[in-house]
C-alpha cells in the first residue's frame, strides 16, 4: 500500500440528466453526445421514443423490455465491444423501478423472508455491479433520469399558476454522487448544472444544451495524461435471465416489441359479448392512475388478465375462464391458492403509491 503523486488523466464522461417529463432529457442527451463521439448508441426502456429523434442525429439503438440491472451491464459491455464512443441510458430509473428492476427484485425476496432488510441485502450485490461497470466501462456514459414531479404554484404577471417541479431523482438513494455531473433540466429545456467536478460548468445553466456543453466537456476530459486501463471487476450471475443483447440502426419508425405475459383493465362487468370492446377502466382510488397494461408476474405456465371490479376492487383470471381466480385491493393482500394444480401465493402491493399496483405470484412455501 503505496501513496503516488496525483496526476490529473484523461477520463470518459459520466454524466446523468434529471428532469420532469417533457423538459428535453433524451434530446439533450442526443445533443450533447454527437458532440463528444462520433459513434453514439442509446440503451432504450421508454418504448424506442429516442428513435423518433433519428431524423435529426446519427446512433444505434437498442431497446430492453427487461430491465434487470444485470442487462444494463452487459449493454454496456456490447457498446464497448462495438467500439462506441458514447452510450446513452434512456433511462437509467427503469434499472430500479422497471420490469425486473431492482424494486421487483427485492420484491420478490420480501415474499420469501419477512425482514426487509435482509430482502434488500440479498439484490444489493446487483445494484453494486451496475454502479461499478458506470463508474469502469472505458466510454462516455450519458444517462437520464426520471424525478419524482410535483405541482407548485408560481405567480406571473400578477397571476397564480401550477408549474411542474422536479424532485428526487427515481433510483436508487445515492445515485447521484457516482457522477461527473448531474444536470437538472427544466420544463423550459434549461441545462441547470448541480453537481460537477468540471470546474468550468460550476454553477452553469445553458438553454437546449449542444455543442456549448459538450465542448467544454471534451476541452476538461482529455486534458491530462493517458489513464491506465481498469481491470474488470466480476460480476455475479442474474437472479433472471437477461435478454440477449444486441445493438442496432435506430429508425424513425421502429415497432415497438410487446411483453409476452399482458395485462389488461376492464370496466365492471356488463352482460356484454365476450369480443365487445372494453371501456376505459377505472381509476383506484383518489389520486391512483389506472392500472398499466404492464406489471409484475412469475411465470407460473398461464396467462391471466387483472380485471377492475370497481370501488377499488381488482379480480384476476386465468385466461379464457368466467370466474375470478381471486379477488384483491391496493393494500396488501396475500392468499394462498391453487393455481393450475400448483399452490400459489399472490400479493398485490402499491409500488411507489399514486403509481401503480404490482401484483406477484408466487410458490407457496
Amino acid at each position: 500500500m503505496v501513496f503516488q503523486k496525483a496526476t490529473k488523466q484523461k477520463a470518459k464522461l459520466r454524466m446523468a440528466l434529471t428532469g420532469p417529463s417533457g423538459s428535453g432529457k433524451t434530446y439533450s442527451a442526443l445533443n450533447i453526445a454527437q458532440y463528444l463521439g462520433k459513434k453514439v448508441c442509446v440503451v432504450d426502456t421508454e418504448g424506442n421514443s429516442a428513435s423518433k429523434y433519428a431524423n435529426l442525429f446519427d446512433f444505434c439503438t437498442l431497446s430492453l423490455t427487461d430491465c434487470h440491472p444485470n442487462n444494463f451491464i452487459k449493454a454496456i459491455d456490447a457498446a464497448v465491444a462495438e467500439g462506441f464512443d458514447v452510450i446513452i441510458i434512456d433511462s437509467l430509473s427503469h434499472a430500479y423501478n422497471g420490469k425486473n428492476g431492482l424494486l421487483e427484485l427485492a420484491d420478490r425476496e420480501k415474499m420469501k423472508i419477512s425482514n426487509q432488510f435482509q430482502a434488500w441485502a440479498k439484490v444489493a450485490p446487483i445494484q453494486n455491479a451496475l454502479t461499478q461497470k458506470l463508474l469502469t466501462a472505458p466510454i462516455h456514459i450519458v444517462t437520464t433520469l426520471r424525478v419524482k414531479t410535483a405541482y407548485d404554484m408560481q405567480e406571473e404577471n400578477g397571476k397564480k399558476k401550477p408549474v411542474k417541479i422536479g424532485l428526487a431523482p427515481v433510483q436508487k438513494e445515492g445515485i447521484e454522487y457516482e457522477f461527473d455531473v448531474l444536470a437538472e433540466m427544466t420544463p423550459e429545456n434549461m441545462f441547470i448544472v448541480s453537481k460537477t467536478r468540471c470546474p468550468e460548468l460550476n454553477g452553469q445553466i445553458f438553454n437546449k444544451p449542444g455543442k456549448d456543453v459538450a465542448d467544454i466537456l471534451n476541452a476538461w476530459l482529455n486534458d491530462g495524461v493517458e489513464a491506465a486501463p481498469a481491470p474488470a471487476p466480476a460480476t455475479e450471475q442474474p437472479a433472471v435471465q437477461p435478454q440477449a443483447v444486441s445493438v442496432q440502426a435506430a429508425a424513425p419508425k421502429p415497432s415497438v416489441q410487446k411483453a409476452p405475459l399482458k395485462l389488461q383493465t376492464a370496466a365492471p362487468k356488463k352482460s356484454a359479448p365476450a369480443q365487445a370492446q372494453q371501456a376505459p377502466a377505472e381509476p383506484v382510488s383518489a389520486g391512483m392512475e389506472a392500472f398499466p397494461e404492464k406489471g409484475l408476474f412469475e411465470r407460473v405456465g398461464v396467462l391471466a388478465e387483472i380485471k377492475n371490479s370497481g370501488q377499488g376492487k381488482w379480480e384476476l383470471f386465468l385466461k379464457g375462464a368466467k370466474e375470478a381466480l381471486v379477488t384483491f385491493s391496493q393494500a396488501m393482500n396475500i392468499q394462498a391458492v391453487s393455481l393450475m394444480g400448483k399452490a400459489v401465493k399472490i400479493k398485490a402491493v402499491v409500488n411507489n403509491p399514486g403509481q401503480y399496483v404490482l401484483l406477484n405470484i408466487a410458490p407457496a412455501n
